[in-house]
């Protein structure tokens, strides 16, 4: 009877590790993380994506621990998506990484300040993998001014 349960054990380990060997393969390592959002042309705390401008050609990057892993630019409506691999951005899920927006304010919008940076952490549904991807979106992004 042990030996039966022994058996189906380790036939449900061989079982797993292909299904994980093949996952891998297909999804190029743990998968694919998705980041999609849209850049406020505007200042404060936690600005409100629906009463302000969007930010078009603004260059928005992924940085974890302090280094840049993932970048892309805003199209006409401050919309931007980026992807890259889990294996490169494990940090996303453990709050080591936020979104930076080091174009200045200015080149959206004259009246505004032409020193700091938006920045934004990341939220989303961390335990739904679909199709071996995981989609994230910014928290709200807020003014950050720069000090001399």
């Amino acid at each position: 009877m042990a030996s039966k349960a022994v058996l189906l054990l380790a036939a449900a380990a061989v079982a797993a590790a292909c299904v994980l060997a093949t996952s891998e393969a297909r999804l190029g390592k743990l998968g694919r993380l998705v980041i999609t959002g849209v850049v406020p042309c505007n200042t404060g705390s936690l600005i409100d994506i629906a009463t302000s401008p969007a930010f078009p050609n603004a260059d928005v990057e992924l940085r974890c621990a302090g280094k840049v892993v993932a970048g892309a630019t805003t199209n006409t409506n401050g919309s931007f998506a980026m992807e890259l691999d889990m294996t490169s951005a494990l940090a996303a899920f453990i709050g080591g990484c936020t979104l930076v927006v080091d174009t200045p304010l200015v080149k959206c919008n004259a009246d505004l300040a032409d020193v700091g940076s938006l920045v934004s952490y990341l939220q989303g549904p961390l335990t739904r993998l679909l199709g071996g991807i995981f989609h994230l979106f910014p928290a709200g992004f807020s003014f950050h001014a720069r000090r001399n």
